[in-house]
């Protein structure tokens, strides 16, 4: 996770401890749903 930019591991803690969803994410953080997906799955692939 200290490798990740801060965001994204704000929004990987969001997503995989608090329960939050895909569209939620992209709400709170103003990107587009498929660029928090993409976010996520990298952010896990690194």
């Amino acid at each position: 996770m200290e490798e990740l930019e801060a965001d994204r591991a704000v929004a990987v803690k969001r997503a995989y401890v608090k329960g939050l969803s895909y569209q939620e994410l992209a709400d709170q953080f103003g990107v587009p749903l498929n660029t928090m997906r993409t976010w996520l799955r990298r952010s896990l692939l690194n």
